[in-house]
């Protein structure tokens, strides 16, 4: 990795200097770059045993995907929809989603554009947003749905909704990265791009959204989502996405409650039986 990073350094910082609008263009491209992972053994019971369908959804104007759905439990029960992070797959949510059955929710999972067994192996917010608005519309669901995200699927949960008019009951973010911007910020670190592509870069991102980047935060948007109640869970040493995103989108909101947890990890809470059975209680409660 670090051999990795020094070569992405050398290369971005070189062209950053004799063509900053080059650089940022290739900077963005590899920003939206999914590294598809196998599916593990635990995830791939998940994906024989529930019931598959597609949904298509046109992620921007010039991209379209069928949006690989699952579903688990009776039609008639309480709707649940899980959303995963990413470099992941809904396998990863399996844990879960069995448990709320176990518990008479309805889950439906999704794998996010670009994601495990999409034929693009490129995303982004947007498009990702896109893909849960379709996957909705597609549902229809009545009011007092809940839905659960890890990671930047909480994100996306968060800018999605923000984008509809859904009743919802409950939210549960397991992780999230509330400020969009500061996810670029380290991406600029990390590549090596110098002042000037990073503005070109952020330009870019703005008109792919068609809004400021430093609008976009999870905290901004969760105030047009109409929901009862809140859970974010998140290790105080996550070292993927800091316990500090969670205090602030705590912060300031009456309908949020914050559980801590020490040494469950970024990935690893996904299977952590505490976790889980917090969330069934939580969405019983």
């Amino acid at each position: 990795m670090a051999l990795q990073q020094t070569v992405l350094k050398v290369y971005f910082g070189a062209l950053s200097f004799i063509a900053p609008g080059r650089a940022a263009k290739r900077g963005f491209d590899l920003f939206q770059k999914v590294r598809k992972k196998d599916i593990r053994p635990r995830e791939e019971d998940f994906f024989k045993k529930a019931k598959h369908f597609q949904v298509k959804a046109e992620l921007d104007e010039h991209k379209v995907d069928q949006i690989d759905c699952y579903e688990l439990g009776q039609a008639e029960q309480p709707l649940v929809v899980l959303v995963h992070g990413w470099d992941s797959n809904a396998g990863s949510m399996s844990q879960i989603a069995n448990k709320l059955v176990e518990q008479g929710k309805r889950v439906v999972l999704f794998n996010l554009p670009g994601h495990a067994f999409s034929v693009h192996d490129t995303t982004n917010l947007l498009e990702c947003k896109n893909a849960v608005t379709a996957v909705l519309k597609h549902l229809n669901p009545a009011a007092g749905f809940s839905v659960v995200s890890h990671s930047f699927g909480s994100a996306v949960v968060a800018y999605a909704l923000s984008k509809n008019d859904y009743e919802l009951d409950k939210l549960i973010f397991l992780t999230n990265p509330n400020r969009v911007e500061r996810i670029f910020a380290d991406f600029k670190n990390f590549i090596g791009l110098n002042d000037r592509a990073y503005e070109k870069l952020l330009q870019l991102t703005q008109k792919k959204l068609g809004e400021p980047i430093e609008s976009v935060s999870v905290a901004a948007n969760l105030n047009a989502v109409n929901y009862n109640q809140l859970l974010l869970i998140h290790d105080k040493n996550d070292k993927i996405l800091g316990y500090y995103n969670s205090l602030e989108v705590k912060e300031g909101n009456p309908k949020a409650q914050l559980q801590t947890f020490e040494n469950i990890g970024h990935y690893k809470m996904l299977w952590n039986n505490e976790v889980i059975d917090n969330c069934a209680v939580f969405l019983n409660d």
